[in-house]
């Protein structure tokens, strides 16, 4: 990310410790995956498409908060398979933006802790992770806690939300569809800091949105995050 910055600090602390301080750092953003993980949970349950064990391993395996709701959606809808990994990967795309983001600060490893490192990559440890390249060298410690810290929130906060189900069969009702919004503008709202930032964001808010009417969500997504991406490359 742009802006001006204090000179990085090159020492790296253990991996235990980096482990730890990034858990620490993402805990407040992990309460909110958990708030909205119930409502997918719920979600999983009252739609009849998902047992309980189906519904904890795809959250930990695909652990996409927007694409498995848009899929849970694609269900309802009776898509054809191909219709939902399309739309699924559109939504998932931003992530290869992630990597090459994080990539360029991230401390030497192992080809092979990339792997799964990559799965640990979530809006949230992202958001922490940019802000911790900004400090000092993103180490593999860091995020991995971040990463981690985030998956179990989900995984964890998906199985109770399917267990409450028929408690919260409208997560409209509680507020819980609005927690994956006000998350996305919290992180949002933490990393604007220069003017080429800003314009981007708001051409993401109006390519996304006119996008929508014509591409649907998953359309609307990839239009905003392709515009940002524009913005990022081209401006001074």
């Amino acid at each position: 990310m742009a802006g001006i910055a204090s000179p990085r600090i090159t020492k790296e602390l253990p991996l235990g410790k980096e482990f730890m301080r990034a858990a620490v750092d993402v805990f407040p953003l992990a309460l909110s995956v958990f708030t909205y993980g119930l409502a997918f949970g719920a979600l999983a349950n009252n739609t009849n498409h998902f047992t309980m064990l189906e519904t904890v391993l795809m959250s930990f395996f695909v652990f996409s908060g927007a694409g498995q709701f848009t899929i849970l959606s694609l269900l309802q809808q009776d898509a054809t398979l191909w219709a939902i990994a399309i739309s699924t990967f559109l939504i998932n795309a931003r992530y290869l933006i992630y990597g090459l983001s994080l990539g360029r600060n991230l401390a030497p490893c192992h080809r092979g802790h990339l792997i799964w490192l990559s799965h640990g990559i979530t809006d949230e440890s992202y958001s922490v992770g940019t802000l911790e390249s900004e400090r000092s060298r993103l180490g593999l410690g860091y995020l991995a806690g971040a990463g981690m810290m985030v998956l179990l929130s989900w995984t964890l906060s998906s199985a109770a939300g399917y267990q409450l189900g028929e408690f919260i069969a409208d997560p409209a009702r509680f507020g819980l569809d609005f927690a994956f919004t006000a998350a996305f503008i919290g992180l949002l709202v933490v990393l604007l800091r220069t003017k080429s930032q800003y314009i981007a964001a708001i051409l993401a808010l109006v390519v996304s949105a006119a996008a929508y009417h014509w591409l649907g969500t998953s359309g609307a997504v990839f239009a905003g995050a392709a515009a940002a991406f524009f913005v990022g490359v081209y401006a001074k």
